[in-house]
């Protein structure tokens, strides 16, 4: 499944997007740029249009600051949202029963709740400058067990580290996997990065894809060829 990253700096820019993708993309990611620019409407906007919208914010604050802005999120109708792993076991535990809780409270569906790992514009050398020797490999394991601990659906992290996350914590554990990048894309800023064909053969549940989309000369042109290349 693509989810498609929304990095604009306008709302009218992610939502021509939308418009112009049509029925190729159901899944939108929301971040910080446009969140920052928007507010909550743009995800009312894109779920008007039937569309379902992944709120990524990575939450990451103290346990009712975070249950607060969640709150807006949930009464919006959001897909899934996001906190940060490192936010420790109490801190998700708080969140993934509040999301339950309060989800039911208004009576609609709750959302997915997923957790951080490691960003995938990080490898070894940035999680040593920050104090962490362990692997990537392994700070990603270990993140993702206290995250199904504590009661989330699923993980962020890089799609090589989707088999490992499988093998040890089940097929239903959701991994959503950025740093997506077709053969004929430029990588950017990520460091972990896999072809979106690559992806699905290490069983990646969720894939976001931006700039090789948004930034393309003729960006459903550009889907339907990284959708093609999936289904193949």
């Amino acid at each position: 499944m693509v989810i498609v990253a929304l990095d604009f700096d306008t709302c009218e820019k992610a939502l021509n997007l939308v418009d112009t993708l049509g029925e190729t993309v159901n899944h939108y990611k929301v971040g910080l740029e446009l969140f920052s620019r928007c507010g909550i409407e743009v995800v009312k906007e894109i779920s008007k249009r039937r569309k379902k919208v992944f709120l990524d914010l990575k939450y990451h604050d103290i346990p009712n600051t975070v249950k607060s802005a969640a709150r807006v999120g949930i009464e919006a109708g959001v897909w899934m949202f996001n906190v940060h792993a490192l936010g420790g076991y109490e801190f998700l535990k708080q969140i993934a029963e509040f999301n339950k809780e309060y989800s039911e409270k208004i009576g609609i569906e709750r959302p997915l709740l997923i957790a951080v790992t490691v960003l995938t514009s990080m490898d070894e050398n940035d999680l040593k400058s920050i104090g962490i020797e362990s692997s990537v490999e392994d700070e990603v394991l270990r993140l993702a067990e206290l995250s199904k601990k504590a009661g989330l659906d699923g993980v962020v992290c890089s799609a090589r580290e989707v088999k490992l996350i499988k093998e040890n914590l089940g097929e239903d554990f959701i991994t959503v996997t950025p740093g997506i990048r077709p053969t004929w894309a430029a990588k950017n800023d990520q460091k972990r990065v896999v072809t979106p064909k690559d992806a699905i053969k290490l069983g990646t549940d969720y894939m976001v894809i931006g700039r090789p989309i948004t930034g393309a000369p003729n960006p459903k042109e550009a889907a339907e060829k990284i959708l093609f290349e999936i289904s193949s």
